[in-house]
Order: structure tokens, then C-alpha cells, then sequence
């Protein structure tokens, strides 16, 4: 379900409230990532009086988060639990910076809601998520540099640029944040980006995995027909070689797993004589 996750042991009512607000908290989100969007990449061209209406609106959608989260609190019956199995939301509200992630964690917890569902694949999930965070990366990124004298990231094609060799943890170098709160979002955008990365390299290397699995399967399929092929000719043959002879012909298969291992002819064993019967003769 969509951020936060209700986990096991929490009360009845902290689910029933999480049913009716998780597809809430997801559209709001999207609506925050538009907004956002919007405010911070078109800063120039947007109005002031827009920008104003833009900006009301991202802080409303903002309260809303910390309203969800204060009643997911209040309604657990582990409260320390619940905040320490959802640090990104706890810190999300307490450090500005890292609201960015609360926005993410709600996307991914609805992609992966949807995967649970069969509405999308994991790997369509997993994507999702790193689109996402590539985006996210770059807003935070020039909503932290652009009021800086000495920024070197100003435009929204740089900002996504720098977003994606930093989360893929290639860093040409050719833009750096040199703000505090450009390094932050750099830290958070590394450590986010190398688990995500790590999960596709994972999941590339499965597909390739099953793939050659496949094939050596195929292989050893054509291998097992062809000695079965083999077997059924050499019996062939010595069944013809024993014609020839005279000999009984050779048991077949089914017939070989039903006789003694050891090919001599089945006899039962009979008990041994007592002391008044006399044991036959050796001749």
C-alpha cells in the first residue's frame, strides 16, 4: 500500500484509515510533484501571481503529509515502532531538504502496490522508481542552487544532466552543487541511486541467468533422448545377437526394474531346518 506501509501488529483502526487515505496520499503527491515542477523549473517565465497560487498550493499538499503521518502515529499501537520502520517520512517532515523523498516514497510504494496487484511488472516498478528519482534529483537539485552567486547548475537540462551521472554514481564533474543544501540533496540522490541501480544490475542479470538456464535445459533434454535413442538400438541389436543364439531376448526396461539387481533368477528364501530334520546332501 502507499506510504506508510501498515505493518503487522497495528491496530485495526490505523488500517482501516490507511484503506481510505493511502490512493489519496498518492494523487496528492502527484499533484505535489507537478506543482512543484512547475515552480521551480519555469521560475522565470511563471508570473509572480502564479507563482504565489503555485506555492500556496505546494504548502497545503505539504500539510496534508504531516497530517497523514501525525494520525498514522497517533493511531499505532507501537508508536516507536511505526516511526523507526518509516524514517523517510519522519525525516521528510523534519528536514526540509529531504522532502523530496517523501514524495518518492509514496511513488514507489504505489508502483509496488500495483505490481502486489498485477497492474505492473516489478522491473516496470523498479523503473518507475528510478525515472522518478532522476526527476525529483533534478528539481531538488536547482531549487537548492539557483539563488547562489557561484551556482553552476541554473537551468532544468543541466539539473536532470547532473541527476543522472550522480545517481548512477558516474560524476563527470562537470556540474557540482556548492551549496549546503545542494549537498545534501547530492548525498541522499548517491545513496537512493546505488540501491536502485544495484536492483536493475540484479535483475539484468537474472534475465540473462534464466536465459542461459534455458538453454542448457534444451541441451540436456536433447542429450537424454538421444542415449534413450542409443539404448533402444543396442537392445535391438542383442536381442537379435540372442535370437541368433537361441537365447532368451534381453528384458526390456520396465522388465529390468522389476527383476533382481543382480540378473540371477529370483528365489525365495526358505528358512533353515530345525535340529530333528536332516539337511539334504551336498551331492
Amino acid at each position: 500500500m502507499a506510504v506508510p506501509d501498515v505493518i503487522k501488529g497495528d491496530s485495526e483502526r490505523l488500517r482501516a484509515y490507511a484503506k481510505r487515505a493511502d490512493f489519496l496520499m498518492l494523487v496528492l503527491a502527484v499533484a505535489f510533484l507537478v506543482v512543484w515542477s512547475l515552480r521551480v523549473a519555469f521560475w522565470g517565465v511563471v508570473p509572480g501571481a502564479i507563482r504565489g497560487v503555485l506555492i500556496t498550493a505546494q504548502a497545503a499538499i505539504w500539510l496534508a503529509f504531516v497530517v497523514d503521518i501525525v494520525i498514522r502515529v497517533v493511531l499505532s499501537e507501537e508508536r516507536w515502532r511505526f516511526i523507526r520502520q518509516h524514517p523517510i517520512d519522519v525525516i521528510a517532515v523534519v528536514i526540509p531538504a529531504a522532502r523530496p523523498l517523501k514524495i518518492l516514497a509514496v511513488f514507489t510504494s504505489g508502483t509496488m502496490l500495483a505490481s502486489r496487484k498485477g497492474a505492473v511488472k516489478s522491473t516496470q516498478a523498479i523503473l518507475i522508481s528510478v525515472v522518478l528519482l532522476m526527476w525529483i534529483g533534478a528539481v531538488a537539485i536547482l531549487e537548492a542552487e539557483r539563488g547562489s552567486p557561484d551556482a553552476q547548475i541554473t537551468h532544468f537540462g543541466d539539473a536532470i544532466w547532473w541527476s543522472l551521472v550522480t545517481m548512477t554514481t558516474v560524476g563527470y564533474g562537470d556540474y557540482a552543487p556548492v551549496t549546503p543544501e545542494g549537498r545534501v540533496v547530492a548525498t541522499v540522490i548517491m545513496l537512493v541511486g546505488v540501491a536502485l541501480i544495484g536492483v536493475i544490475t540484479a535483475t539484468v542479470a537474472a534475465w540473462f541467468v534464466s536465459l542461459t538456464q534455458g538453454e542448457d535445459e534444451e541441451r540436456e533434454e536433447v542429450t537424454r533422448n538421444q542415449l534413450l535413442d542409443r539404448i533402444a538400438q543396442l537392445e535391438g541389436k542383442l536381442d537379435a545377437i540372442a535370437a541368433h543364439a537361441g537365447m532368451p531376448a534381453t528384458p526390456t526396461a520396465p522388465e529390468r526394474a522389476e527383476s533382481p539387481a543382480s540378473g540371477l533368477p529370483h528365489q525365495t528364501p526358505q528358512a533353515p531346518p530345525s535340529d530333528g530334520e536332516t539337511r539334504p546332501s551336498s551331492e
